[in-house]
């Protein structure tokens, strides 16, 4: 496909990373910094991705143009979800159709695929944000323009550690007698899976990457004296050795920089007061072992968080659309 002189054409790891993470470093790099190890494993280096899931604009031999999409398939869903996880644009190159030319391309890919519904943002196997950023003052103005309209807003959180203590009350407040809230052991393996694929599939393969790497130190449950599990989350530090690649935004956090896993409580067990306990015991883990800031992606629950000493660090704008 041509434009303005400029072929579109699919991503090739090996021609093109190094100039696309320029890129990256030319439109991102101020606002979001991240390493180039960093960005080949968030583009790549997911067992999500697929050749073909990306598209570059190029003109001559220079590439001036990114977008990166994904297709993943939620255990149980019977069609996979799809994602695009950023677009850029050269910024001497901006305003002459290639962005659109790009999202065009990126969106055939994807229906290809038999994808119906593309969410801007992630929450995959490996994404960068999960919406779009409202630091990136040109961005959310350019996919408005394109037909995208704002779903919802969300949040990242973070604190400091240094000082951390949990406020008083928390685990006393858990109101159901027999819970309690423990490190998982490896026998505890596979019930934690069975909970994860029942109450939150999305979630299922990151505590199987975990779990499967001996990582069963850094899942922490709430564990009921006769119904077994009955919420978990994770403790994401830095010096995890089941991690495969550095904390995603470590040039902005610091390299000390650890997060709280998904967390989720079976549906008949919230508003009981296990979920914010379950939040307190990673946060005191995450300090514990060595992390100086705490990191919550990806959440709506600011003022929940907010208990624990948590605040915002930044905002999304959310958006999906139907491209069937």
């Amino acid at each position: 496909m041509e434009n303005l002189n400029t072929t579109i054409r699919p991503y090739d790891p090996q021609r093109d990373e190094e100039q696309v993470y320029e890129l990256w470093q030319r439109t991102l790099g101020q606002a979001w910094p991240l390493s180039q190890a960093t960005f080949h494993y968030v583009t790549i280096g997911s067992t999500a991705y697929q050749p073909g899931d990306h598209v570059v604009a190029q003109m001559g031999q220079e590439v001036v143009g990114f977008v990166g999409g994904q297709a993943w398939l939620v255990p149980g869903a019977s069609a996979p979800r799809g994602e695009l996880m950023a677009v850029m644009v050269d910024p001497g190159y901006q305003r002459q159709g290639i962005g659109r030319a790009l999202l065009e391309r990126a969106l055939d890919m994807l229906r290809t695929r038999g994808i119906d519904s593309v969410q801007l943002g992630g929450g995959g196997m490996s994404y960068f944000w999960p919406g779009v950023p409202l630091n990136l003052p040109g961005a959310w103005p350019f996919f408005e323009a394109c037909g995208w309209v704002e779903a919802e807003r969300s949040f990242d959180l973070v604190q400091d550690l240094s000082d951390y203590a949990t406020p008083p009350g928390v685990y006393e407040r858990i109101r159901l007698p027999g819970v309690t809230i423990t490190t998982a052991v490896p026998g505890d393996a596979a019930q934690v899976l069975a909970f994860e694929a029942q109450h939150f599939p999305e979630w299922l393969p990151f505590y199987q990457r975990v779990l499967e790497r001996g990582g069963h130190a850094d899942v922490v449950l709430a564990r009921h004296t006769e119904y077994g599990i009955v919420g978990v989350s994770g403790v994401v530090h830095p010096r995890a050795a089941w991690q495969s690649h550095d904390s995603l935004w470590e040039q902005l956090l610091g390299k000390d920089v650890g997060g709280v896993g998904p967390l989720g409580v079976a549906e008949d067990w919230r508003e009981n007061g296990i979920g914010l306990a379950l939040a307190a015991r990673v946060t005191e883990l995450l300090r514990e072992r060595g992390a100086r800031t705490a990191y919550v992606g990806w959440t709506w629950l600011v003022n929940w968080y907010g208990k624990l000493g948590y605040h915002i660090w930044q905002e999304y704008v959310m958006s999906w659309a139907r491209v069937s």
